[in-house]
């Protein structure tokens, strides 16, 4: 029911989380440019920087040049 529904929701939540963290380098809450590269190289994305940067872009949803959580998240679902 609806309590499972709210379990599997804060497990995936969590483990969003996790992964956030992974790529956040500094552990300042944002993930920066570089970092961003670096996530993509381990997904295998064989990117050009320019096309890196279109993906950064992409995810930067309020264009403040840093992702944040919730944009990483919106990304990497809809990726």
């Amino acid at each position: 029911g609806f309590e499972m529904y709210c379990k599997l929701l804060d497990e995936a939540i969590a483990e969003l989380r996790g992964r956030f963290h992974e790529y956040d380098g500094d552990d300042d809450g944002r993930i920066v440019f570089a970092e961003f590269c670096e996530l993509l190289a381990e997904l295998d994305e064989d990117l050009s920087k320019e096309e890196c940067q279109l993906a950064f872009q992409g995810a930067d949803h309020d264009d403040d040049g840093v992702i944040g959580f919730d944009e990483f998240a919106a990304w990497w679902i809809g990726s």
